[in-house]
């Protein structure tokens, strides 16, 4: 009997064991998708305000902090929420910058009723060393509702790559491997990826499964939504030159023992030393934040550096056994990165294709044909180490020099940086005008009134009549010269009407004539940020010039604000001196263009020839073909004109190994003295920016003689306002 009792009694224990086991499950079902997407709220008896930051990562120091990767953009996502009355104003976040250089975010709410809530998204900068953000809530007469001061830190100190997991079905830990070489790995949504590609802009690396992916699609062809999907955004977001790598799902396949090169001693003693090297330099840069923090207290900034690879084993220890995986020896699905045949071959093993790259505009998409997913662990065989060594070899060079950026503080040279060199725009001012009232005072009106006043014997008169007619001439040089003075708020800028893209940038330069500030209206979609943001090195200054020097927990004055409103953008600038200059970045849609400038080359050996057409309606003084091969310059042409090629000045490269790029920019000058650097420098800049960094394409550069006003509207033909601007257009038919 007491062994049935017994029996009885485990039993109850098991169904016990299970029963929690079932609601674990279930509760682990329904939390978050993505560990590293923080929301914080705040709400008072009328209002709620919600704040969602994404890829943001867990501070070391403060909890409550919110972490996000300097120099790059992030995404906040805000709701509001009205409870119990109507609300009519802004949603406001200022970033609250070191130096005073505080930038303030706004979005406009026309009308929200009671019980109603709305959503905005802003995509956000983190380039200047961010304190905190101010977040409020502000009526139309610009009452504080709500208020919060939430504290920032930033991180991007160490070569590491941020890569995210989109996998719900297998979740973060099964690529934990992925976090290998100091790299941070976190976990997105379907509604992160959904912001947008520059949303995602912190991200390196995205690694995923091809059924992860396919799901996705499926979901979004039946839940079809005019906003941006976030299958649409993976693309353009590889298309601007970032990586993604996809692993096999279900593989109908038996397995086979893969090594991944580690057979081949070189390809092992390579990966053994590449994790060697990365566990010492870790040893290294910990020791040093130690004596750092030490020596001048916790919140001195101290260097990123990832967890450890080998556990506290030796590196010789780790497992370079082979590992069995099913393989796909035939590619049978067509998706997006593969819809064209070409690929490139990056590991191939008993005759099956392991690897491949597929370049998709200027990013990479790897493609696995084996899983590479990993059941959890604290140290993996050396295969799973190379095929995370392989993603890192393999990443773009676009990602490689802004890593760089990130991690050394300078700033490449771009666009904006010629802005002071562009002269304002109005004509140089007339002397004459000034001089003929100047003789006629001194020389007409001056005697004239004497001989007067001494004709009527009223001479004591004199020294009343002079100051009058003093002030009368200073009045006159005050209206004479009202037309040469600025008051209005004008602009040097540079504006690329890129037709490639479908997407308007533009470089400008904005100054106000008064200290009191101004304020301009951009076009509607407008996207605005401060293009003064370069971020120092962690070399100059990387201790206490990081601390923070200045209370910045209510900061309520700002250098610039970017106002979201229905009819447009808002930019406005506030503690600036007068005439003084702020560089800004500005993009959004390109305005639609009826035609475009065509070629057709039929061939490029020694000359080029074939025939440019221009189908717009507008004149274009200067035309630009540009490759890696050779490029030709068209003096003129106009609306509806056609020209042949080998009738224009060109340079070909007849060798591999020449390099033209010197003699393309001599080619850009015209046969006058008349020679605009300024023009010509930009010109260059794009060329490198365009065909160098794509060296399969051929695109065309044309200036044209009447500039359309673009995103910046109005201010362009405000006196003092002056620029340049290109249009951008690839050449699709070009034939051999």
């Amino acid at each position: 009997m007491e062994e049935i009792a017994r029996k009885k009694s485990d039993m109850g224990k098991i169904q016990i064991c299970i029963i929690w086991c079932v609601l674990f499950f279930l509760l682990w079902e329904r939390a978050p998708l993505s560990a590293k997407e923080r929301q914080e709220s705040w709400e008072s008896e009328e209002f709620v305000l919600s704040a969602t930051f994404s890829y943001q990562e867990e501070s070391e120091k403060d909890e409550n902090k919110i972490v996000l990767r300097a120099n790059r953009d992030f995404a906040l996502r805000l709701n509001v929420t009205a409870r119990t009355r109507e609300f009519r104003g802004y949603v406001n976040v200022l970033m609250q910058n070191e130096g005073g250089n505080h930038v303030l975010y706004q979005h406009q709410i026309e009308a929200l009723a009671a019980g109603e809530s709305i959503s905005c998204q802003m995509l956000l900068p983190m380039n200047l060393m961010t304190a905190g953000l101010y977040l409020t809530l502000t009526n139309e007469e610009g009452e504080v509702l709500l208020e919060q001061t939430v504290p920032i830190e930033t991180v991007n100190y160490g070569m590491y790559e941020m890569t995210a997991v989109f996998d719900q079905d297998q979740g973060e830990e099964m690529y934990q491997h992925f976090a290998s070489f100091g790299n941070q790995l976190v976990e997105i949504s379907e509604s992160e990826m959904a912001c947008g590609a520059q949303a995602m802009d912190a991200l390196e690396i995205i690694v995923t499964d091809e059924a992860a992916l396919a799901k996705l699609e499926e979901k979004e062809a039946i839940e079809f939504t005019e906003k941006e999907s976030a299958s649409a955004s993976l693309k353009e977001w590889v298309r601007g030159g970032k990586t993604l790598v996809v692993g096999a799902g279900s593989v109908e396949a038996e397995e086979e023992m893969l090594n991944f090169g580690l057979q081949e001693k070189e390809v092992l003693q390579e990966l053994v030393l590449h994790i060697g090297n990365y566990e010492a330099t870790r040893e290294n840069v910990l020791a040093t934040n130690e004596e750092i923090k030490k020596q001048y207290g916790k919140e001195a900034r101290a260097c990123y550096i990832g967890g450890s690879m080998t556990g506290g084993q030796s590196v010789n220890d780790l497992s370079d056994r082979a590992v069995s995986l099913p393989v796909r020896r035939v590619e049978t699905e067509k998706h997006w990165w593969n819809s064209d045949a070409s690929y490139e071959v990056l590991w191939q093993e008993r005759g099956a294709e392991i690897l491949r790259c597929y370049h998709v505009g200027r990013g990479n998409v790897l493609v696995f044909a084996v899983p590479i997913t990993v059941s959890p662990a604290k140290t993996y065989p050396l295969f799973y180490y190379r095929m995370v060594e392989m993603v890192l070899e393999h990443l773009t060079q676009i990602q490689i020099d802004r890593m760089n950026n990130d991690m050394y503080g300078y700033s490449n040279y771009s666009l904006y940086t010629q802005l002071p060199d562009i002269r304002a725009g109005n004509d140089g001012i007339s002397v004459f005008p000034y001089i003929l009232i100047l003789f006629g005072y001194i020389l007409v009106l001056i005697p004239a009134v004497f001989l007067l006043l001494r004709h009527f014997e009223k001479t004591k008169y004199l020294w009343g009549v002079l100051p009058l007619l003093s002030f009368t001439v200073m009045g006159a040089v005050y209206i004479t010269g009202s037309q040469t003075r600025i008051t209005q708020p004008y602009c040097t800028y540079i504006d690329i009407m890129d037709y490639t893209k479908n997407r308007e940038s533009v470089y400008f330069s904005l100054s106000a004539p008064t200290n009191e500030g101004t304020e301009i209206m951009l076009e509607r979609g407008a996207n605005v940020r401060l293009a003064e943001t370069r971020f120092r090195a962690y070399e100059v200054g990387w201790i206490d010039d990081y601390l923070p020097q200045e209370n910045v927990t209510r900061a309520r004055e700002y250098r610039a604000a970017v106002c979201a409103l229905p009819e447009g953008t808002k930019l406005c600038l506030d503690t600036i001196r007068a005439f003084s200059n702020t560089s800004f970045y500005a993009w959004g849609q390109v305005q639609k263009e009826e035609g475009k400038l065509s070629v057709k080359i039929t061939a490029k050996d020694k000359i080029v020839a074939g025939t440019i057409k221009n189908t717009t309606a507008q004149d274009f003084r200067e035309v630009y073909i540009c490759s890696p091969f050779f490029a030709v310059r068209v003096s003129e042409i106009r609306a509806g004109e056609e020209i042949l090629l080998e009738h224009c000045r060109q340079i070909v490269k007849e060798d591999e190994e020449d390099y033209y790029g010197v003699d393309f920019y001599l080619l850009m000058f015209d046969a006058s003295n008349e020679r605009n650097y300024i023009e010509y420098n930009m010109l260059n800049q794009l060329y490198y920016e365009y065909v160098i960094e794509n060296k399969e394409e051929t695109y065309i550069l044309a200036l044209p003689k009447e500039e359309e006003s673009g995103l910046l509207g109005a201010i362009v033909d405000n006196p003092g306002s002056n620029g340049i601007q290109v249009f951008v257009w690839g050449v699709e038919d070009e034939v051999e």
